[in-house]
């Protein structure tokens, strides 16, 4: 399906006096465009919602519509490949490994456009091995093995054309035997008449322009030879046997082993005809010769010689611009947007204003998590592949809005979701749109505000409340780092800050160290260990691993990062728990309530008593919010002394006696024993949690991602709004904070 209006930025975040590229697909014969800034706003039903309001000496403007098509897929691409065909005999062969071989054609390896003109290697309908062979008259000839190729295995594929002889020889030869499973074969069959020459560029995992038929599977070593090999010669190439002792010539070799961080295919041949990779396939995966004595690609290369291709890869929509827009050099830092309209339909493309770089507007930052807005980017698995135990699985699905079935129809992944072959996405791009990533957006899972859209709302109780901020982002920290986070006093994170890469650890830790004072406002914050591309920065990797709570498990040995080269999971397996930062740590989620905290004893502690004022000394708070009608819920965080928590940490408030919708978190879980669910177990629950550090510091943690659904109710006029504002005004405060005795 398509949307009236949808677009998305060259970026996230801009400096004023920037310019910005706007992309937009429109089916509408004019559309119009402003710029507004988000915050505060009127009330809807479970929530404030956010208002907009229009930058002044930016004018609206108005552009012609258009429909820009979404091409998903990834593959290799070789502009310069040798040439093949006509009279000359040729083979080329691959070993391949495919988990869905019966998923319609899949181009291995192809030259040429047209049908008529192209040689190519594909997987048949079937799941069988063809070679087609172009004449260049209108016509064209089809080989095929007969045998589908085995799930999950690698198998060796290769052809070879001799027009000489007049002959056509199709080859599987699996790397694995199976006795009672027919697999391989070799086919030789009479050439029906000419073989096309084709032209242009030689692609891998697709075929045709604009790429089609694309490839869910692995590839590695493609390789062309000058020359036909027979049956018993191709069975010696896979068997290792090098060419030239089989009296055969190499025109191309690419070694997928090479460069596993960087989008070239090095080709190891003669005459150094590389490639180049396309919509960012996995790489740094498993090969054929994979042993599993080590998970890192770095330490056994040749174990990790293979590219994964996807059809529903997608690292750039390359959509043409339709407007550029320079930010005016006085626009103040703050989270704004390009309204969209026309003919009744709007859309919001926003993006982060950040200080001009080097300086600092006010004491107080914003760290906009947007490395975990791009990681939920279009996620729709929560609804179309909902968790059993979710409650109200109809209600959610008549939630589900024309913006998200845009998202899944159009195959745009989030890294919540599996590629078309079962396996995990560990990639999101930022250069696509991005239907979530937007004000007011509602999750159907929750009936309320999620990542982007919950962040506004703390955008809008910021503004309400007239405290100043500047905004940066996860890209800013991860580029800049502790310097960056100096020039402020407090540091404010957003509702679920759960992606996040060394250095933005690093900074933040060095940040807490050096006396500032962070306030982490959510939950299930600083989890998953998370990379940027080298040379793709709008792209961010995720590998799962084997642990923690997770949607999908990595494959087998593919749990290094192939942009980084760094171990993938979670940073709690990394000694990096989020307790050592924040006083508190993922523990458990659940969807069908929130639910309000508790006082504890804690909280009349003299060292807090700046944040209780004008809060009852006991009793519960938080009892409504736009997230499951609650304070504490979604997501839930624990303080855990064995994980990190400071010992001097004051819990001021918990929240527990959920329901067993609310599950433990699975790295807690050492053997399973049906006591994980929120009426049994302890650790179902939310902390609040309060510490100084020892250079006149301070760290408030609320562990949960529900708490900033909660600021806006009443109009901010409310217990959870007040707690907040009272540790606000207290952290700016430039008074430090006295180290207190542990206990």
């Amino acid at each position: 399906m398509s949307l009236p209006l949808v677009g998305y930025a060259d970026r996230l975040v801009a400096a004023p006096g920037d310019r910005i590229r706007f992309m937009v697909s429109s089916e509408l014969p004019e559309f119009g465009a402003s710029l507004v800034r988000l915050g505060a706003g009127p009330a809807r039903p479970r929530g404030p919602g956010f208002g907009e309001r229009a930058v002044a000496g930016v004018e609206p403007s108005r552009h012609p519509g258009r429909v820009q098509a979404l091409r998903p897929g990834s593959y290799a691409v070789v502009e310069d490949p040798p040439e093949i065909g006509g009279e000359a005999p040729f083979s080329l062969c691959a070993w391949l490994w495919t988990a869905i071989p019966r998923h319609g054609e899949q181009a291995v390896i192809a030259m040429g456009d047209a049908p008529d003109a192209r040689i190519a290697l594909l997987i048949g309908p079937g799941g069988d091995l063809e070679l087609h062979l172009g004449d260049g008259d209108g016509g064209a000839q089809v080989v095929r093995s007969g045998v589908p190729l085995q799930e999950r295995m690698w198998t060796y594929v290769a052809a070879a054309v001799d027009p000489v002889a007049g002959t056509a020889t199709l080859v599987q030869h699996r790397l694995v035997h199976w006795p009672l499973v027919p697999g391989d074969v070799s086919v030789v069959e009479a050439l029906d008449g000419l073989v096309a020459q084709p032209r242009g560029p030689l692609l891998l995992g697709a075929c045709g322009s604009p790429p089609e038929l694309h490839l869910n599977g692995k590839l590695e070593a493609p390789m062309l030879l000058a020359g036909a090999a027979g049956p018993d010669q191709l069975a010696s190439l896979a068997a290792d046997v090098p060419p030239g002792e089989l009296g055969l010539t190499v025109l191309a070799a690419w070694d997928f082993s090479l460069e596993p961080s960087s989008r070239r295919i090095v080709d190891s041949g003669p005459d150094g005809r590389d490639g180049r990779c396309i919509n960012l396939p996995m790489r740094a995966v498993t090969g054929r010769r994979f042993t599993g004595r080590t998970t890192d690609f770095r330490e056994a290369p040749e174990e990790y010689a293979a590219i994964s291709f996807h059809d529903d890869d997608l690292a750039d929509a390359g959509w043409e611009p339709d407007l550029e827009l320079r930010l005016p050099a006085d626009l103040a830092s703050g989270v704004y947007a390009l309204r969209l309209e026309g003919a009744g339909a709007t859309d919001h493309i926003p993006f982060a204003v950040r200080p001009p770089r080097g300086r600092a507007h006010s004491p107080v930052a914003l760290l906009l998590p947007t490395l975990s807005h791009l990681a939920y980017a279009n996620e729709h698995a929560s609804w179309t592949n909902p968790i059993p135990a979710t409650p109200g699985v109809q209600e959610m699905l008549a939630r589900v809005g024309d913006s998200d079935r845009y998202a899944a129809e159009n195959r745009l992944l989030s890294i919540y979701e599996r590629h078309t072959d079962g396996t995990g996405v560990a990639y999101s791009s930022r250069l696509r749109p991005i239907v979530n990533l937007r004000p007011g957006y509602d999750m159907p899972l929750l009936a309320g505000p999620h990542q982007f859209g919950a962040d506004v709302e703390l955008v809008a109780w910021l503004d309400a409340r007239g405290i100043d901020v500047d905004v940066i982002t996860d890209e800013d920290l991860h580029e800049e780092g502790l310097e960056l986070l100096a020039r402020y006093r407090v540091v404010l994170t957003g509702s679920h800050p759960e992606y996040t890469t060394m250095p933005m650890l690093d900074a933040l830790q060095g940040f807490v160290d050096a006396g500032g004072r962070l306030m982490y406002l959510g939950g299930n914050g600083f989890y998953w260990v998370t990379s940027l591309h080298p040379e793709e920065p709008h792209v961010l990797e995720v590998r799962r691993g084997h642990a923690g709570t997770r949607v999908w498990a990595s494959e087998p040995g593919d749990v290094h990062h192939a942009s980084t080269g760094e171990l993938g999971g979670i940073w709690q397996h990394r000694g990096r728990a989020p307790q050592q930062l924040c006083g508190v740590g993922f523990t458990a989620q659940g969807f069908d309530a929130s639910l309000p905290y508790r006082l504890t004893a804690a909280a009349r502690d003299p060292r807090v008593a700046f944040a209780m004022q004008g809060l009852p000394a006991e009793g519960e708070f938080g009892g409504h919010g736009s997230v499951l009608g609650g304070a504490a819920g979604f997501e839930l965080d624990r303080a855990d002394p064995e994980l990190g928590t400071p010992p001097h940490a004051l819990i001021i408030a918990s929240a527990d006696g959920f329901s067993d919708v609310y599950q433990g978190v699975v790295e807690d879980i050492r053997t399973a024993d049906s006591q994980q669910g929120g009426t049994v177990s302890p650790s179902v629950r939310s902390d609040i949690v309060f510490y100084e550090t020892g250079a006149g510091g301070a760290v408030f943690s609320v562990g949960s991602i529900a708490y900033c659904g909660a600021l806006n109710d009443g109009d901010g006029d409310n217990d959870v709004s007040r707690l907040t504002e009272n540790v606000l005004r207290r952290f700016v405060d430039p008074a430090p904070f006295a180290r207190p005795e542990c206990p």
